[in-house]
């Protein structure tokens, strides 16, 4: 009982399969719209990446995700529509070697208009064919929903 369990995920943090990596533990929205997925990209990056963002202290996945998707899209999640689509893992962008990001998805509906932010210079649209413009978890993301037949 060494404290794990108290947010999801955490316990995985002391396994022995995790040595040596470092793991930035973030959560993204997925939203699809007429065969395109949402992503985003942060003032004065190139990449674009999944809407959301890393959990505070304290809070659930789902408090995050509202919070950051408030915070990054302007919109509010509709709580009880969130669900989860699953979780990807991939090498940090622009952190050293064995730096691993962990993205836990959920699908939401919203209400609102979504707008940019103050952090995010760009909303886009995309397919499968504007896989290069993105981090490697979107990459593996775009390639999920491609492979669920979500996207084009």
């Amino acid at each position: 009982a060494q404290g794990f369990g108290s947010s999801q995920g955490a316990g995985l943090y002391g396994s022995p399969s995790m040595e040596g990596k470092a793991y930035i533990d973030k959560l993204a929205l997925i939203l699809v719209k007429d065969r395109k997925q949402l992503v985003a990209r942060s003032r004065g990056k190139d990449a674009f990446f999944t809407p959301g963002g890393k959990r505070e202290a304290g809070e659930t996945d789902e408090e995050a995700l509202v919070r950051e998707i408030k915070e990054e899209l302007n919109v509010d999640l509709v709580r009880a529509s969130i669900k989860p689509y699953g979780v990807f893992e991939a090498q940090a962008f622009g952190k050293p070697e064995g730096t691993m990001v962990r993205m836990t998805c959920y699908e939401a509906e919203y209400q609102g208009t979504l707008e940019a932010s103050n952090e995010i210079e760009e909303l886009k649209w995309i397919t499968s064919a504007n896989k290069k413009e993105l981090s490697a978890t979107g990459i593996m993301i775009i390639d999920d929903l491609l492979e669920k037949a979500l996207i084009d």
